[in-house]
């Protein structure tokens, strides 16, 4: 920032602090507002308007005209704050809270240095170009300094912060902080759709042929792979390239991994069956590091009666859970997932931000040993239980920044019910057109 802009900042604060104001100003400016023995002109509250509108343009980089609107939006919250920083200057006064020199001093070199502003003798001469005189720049200052030691010893004894309410804002604010996502341990019961015979030999008769088509032309893989899953609302990410590592295909159910073991640059797997229906690999390169691959989906089509028969069944495991069976001997039953099913359901502890967007909403309500209500997909119904549920510990600094901004918070509301106090026992009268109304700008 060039020197001439900071001295143009530096004059707008120093006018907004001040309320020491030319004998002619008080002679020609129009009074809004009285406030016990003093007055707020209209000049005085333009300059903390334009202030604000500075602060939104520069700071929160709102476009000069939108940073203009939004301040003159604000005016009358301007204009009642001003009022309550006076009432406190005035009581600052009356309760004669002591300032000393050295005080002032300070103050006046932070000003100079923060400005660039080389000597006293420049700013003075600053001063003077508005009208101000450094005795009565300083005694304002001396003012300003009354007030805050003033607010500080009636209000920092109470912004204490318990650890109770930090935990609270963490808890309300933890979706803002994606590394602090709780990690829950779950358990599952798939209950999967069961084809007829006569559905199933139709989906792989579908299947073979769509094998035929593939080997015929490798190079249609993805684009038949994406017809099929457009066509059946599966994912589009069917048929696309992935990349994957040996370490990471070891998520990959045994029939998959069987399939891809095999197959070497530019093959074609046979049919492969799963729950969800046939799949197709082709594996286009691949070294001990790591495996590109497609793979290629016909889905399982079930009838209204078949995916019937597996919300009964899924009734009927509620009913045994509600009457106190163990979740786990009932998964090591029922469930159709083979991965899991010997685990009693067991998926593991999982970052809950981790978690399919569908399962994340079910999960995020359960208590620790709750279960949920079955859950409907295309392939089968789920029901889920949250075995542990681990809420990651907050960091020393993480703690202090949350302590900082409850204490900012109880300091506006102290702030504001001491002043409301001070308001209530002035004399306060505003004119009518002191805030325009936004009808009145507009014309």
């Amino acid at each position: 920032m060039k020197p001439k802009t900071y001295i143009s900042m530096l004059l707008m604060i120093i006018v907004l602090i001040s309320v020491v104001t030319p004998s002619s100003a008080r002679i020609f400016d129009r009074i809004i507002a009285f406030v016990n023995d003093d007055v707020i002109t209209k000049r005085r509250l333009d300059l903390l308007v334009k202030e604000r509108a500075f602060e939104l343009q520069h700071i929160q980089r709102y476009s000069e005209a939108e940073a203009i609107k939004e301040a003159e939006k604000e005016r009358g919250v301007l204009l009642d704050r001003l009022i309550r920083e006076m009432l406190l200057k005035e009581a600052a006064l009356t309760l004669k809270v002591q300032v000393t020199d050295a005080e002032i001093e300070e103050k006046i070199d932070k000003v100079l240095t923060q400005y660039q502003i080389p000597s006293e003798d420049e700013f003075k001469k600053i001063l003077n170009r508005d009208g101000i005189t450094l005795v009565a720049y300083r005694e304002q200052l001396k003012r300003n300094l009354m007030a805050e030691k003033l607010v500080m010893g009636r209000i920092l004894p109470r912004l204490q912060v318990r650890d109770s309410e930090v935990q609270e804002f963490y808890e309300e604010n933890r979706d803002q902080l994606p590394t602090k996502a709780d990690r829950v341990s779950l358990r599952q019961i798939f209950i999967a759709y069961k084809q007829s015979d006569a559905n199933k030999k139709a989906t792989s008769d579908t299947a073979k042929k769509v094998l035929e088509e593939v080997k015929s032309d490798k190079t249609q893989f993805e684009i038949i792979a994406k017809r099929i899953a457009t066509k059946h609302n599966i994912s589009a990410q069917v048929g696309a390239l992935i990349e994957s590592t040996p370490a990471e295909l070891l998520s990959y159910p045994n029939a998959f991994l069987t399939a891809l073991a095999k197959l070497k640059d530019g093959e074609i797997s046979d049919l492969i069956e799963a729950e969800d229906g046939f799949h197709i690999f082709m594996v286009e390169t691949r070294n001990e590091e790591k495996i590109l691959f497609r793979r290629l989906t016909v889905p399982f089509i079930f009838s209204e009666e078949e995916m019937q028969i597996s919300r009964d069944s899924a009734d009927e495991i509620v009913k045994k859970l509600d009457a106190g069976e163990a979740f786990a001997e009932l998964a090591k039953v029922n469930s159709d997932d083979l991965i899991t099913r010997e685990k009693g359901g067991d998926l593991g502890t999982h970052a809950i931000t981790d978690l399919n967007p569908k399962i994340r909403e079910i999960v995020e309500s359960l208590e620790v040993g709750k279960y949920s209500k079955p859950f409907e997909t295309e392939m089968g119904i789920y029901i889920y239980k949250v075995d542990e549920r681990k809420i990651p510990e907050l960091t020393q600094q993480e703690k202090q920044q949350i302590i900082g901004i409850l204490r900012q918070q109880h300091f506006e509301k102290e702030w504001t019910a001491y002043t409301d106090s001070l308001m209530e026992n002035a004399y306060i009268k505003i004119k009518p057109d002191a805030v325009p109304t936004q009808t009145s700008e507009d014309n």
